[in-house]
């Protein structure tokens, strides 16, 4: 008989006793705006916000089986990662008790600053990080959230979708949606559509790939891509760091009306150096031949106007016909 493993209420399938990585989430009542407000990308903290957040940063010295990682004090919420030790007994209740002085504690600080009543919701909203993409994601999340906060309310045009979003290099008959920087689909904008091959693994001919794309970019070009393969991710990542440089970037699936973008690209939209697209209203599973219709978009726009596609082997850069739609020797 095997022995019983001991589940908690939170995620049936885990085992807080190995420890945890835990994305959290603390909402104020009745999601009132009391900590401060949103200016460049960066949080102005009332009297109240700034003791939040002091209090929050000295919770690890009073429950040290808890570690405080990245951290944001919202207007009106509050995001944290934090890491639970493992071999606790009762793991869970440590989390709980983490989370329940430091809100007990901040509501008699908030009823010292002349707030009366209910501080926090009840409860929190956790997240279990189980993977070191997720954490990854997370830290970007609590990184650019004053940046999303801002655009959101301070900014809106810049999450706006266009529909039916129409230009000459854009087919007619697809319906388009798009977010960011229509004025990137101009026919006299240059742009270099790219391709990387997934046999593409070295990490040398990939950084080769990301010198030469940044380079183009430097030269006036705009990059578009599905930015699906790992080398197409790299070229990604390394443009949105790089200021001035532009990309566009093909959905492989449909752009819901509530859809926001990934907190990557928060910069890029808000300096208007991106534009994210997409076709249809309906999701449909992304096959081969769905990754073929989208490789043969970024072709069609790139050679559209002024521009080229090109297709990144291990045995080099090929340009790619937007008839064919194939590898041809660059010439």
């Amino acid at each position: 008989m095997k022995p019983s493993v001991p589940y908690f209420r939170r995620y049936r399938d885990y085992d807080y006793t190995r420890g945890a990585s835990l994305f959290i989430t603390i909402v104020t009542e009745p999601r009132a705006a009391l900590f401060g407000r949103v200016v460049n990308a960066a949080v102005e903290y009332t009297p109240l916000g700034a003791v939040v957040a002091e209090s929050l940063q000295s919770m690890p010295a009073r429950i040290p089986e808890v570690t405080l990682f990245g951290w944001v004090v919202m207007p009106d919420h509050l995001h944290c990662n934090v890491h639970l030790q493992a071999g606790l007994e009762k793991p869970l209740e440590v989390l709980g008790s983490f989370f329940s002085r430091f809100k007990s504690y901040t509501t008699r600080l908030a009823w010292q600053h002349g707030r009366n009543g209910t501080l926090w919701q009840q409860g929190y909203h956790d997240r279990l990080c189980s993977t070191r993409t997720f954490i990854d994601a997370v830290e970007r999340y609590i990184r650019y959230n004053p940046l999303k906060y801002e655009l959101r309310h301070n900014h809106p045009e810049c999450l706006r979708i266009h529909e039916p979003l129409e230009s000459p290099r854009l087919d007619a008959e697809t319906f388009w949606r798009g977010i960011g920087n229509v004025r990137l689909l101009e026919p006299e904008r240059k742009l270099l559509g790219l391709r990387v091959s997934r046999r593409l693994e070295s990490p040398a001919d990939i950084a080769h790939v990301v010198a030469r794309c940044r380079d183009a970019a430097a030269a006036g070009y705009a990059v578009v891509s599905g930015f699906i393969s790992p080398g197409e991710k790299a070229v990604r990542d390394a443009l949105l760091a790089t200021p001035g440089t532009c990309l566009l970037h093909i959905l492989p699936d449909a752009m819901p009306h509530a859809y926001l973008p990934e907190t990557r690209y928060l910069e890029a939209l808000r300096e208007s150096r991106v534009l994210i697209l997409a076709k249809g209203n309906e999701d449909i599973p992304f096959t081969r031949a769905q990754c073929e219709a989208l490789n043969g978009d970024v072709v069609d726009i790139a050679n559209s106007g002024a521009g080229l596609a090109v297709y990144w082997t291990t045995q080099g850069a090929q340009r790619q016909s937007p008839a064919l739609k194939t590898p041809l020797p660059q010439p």
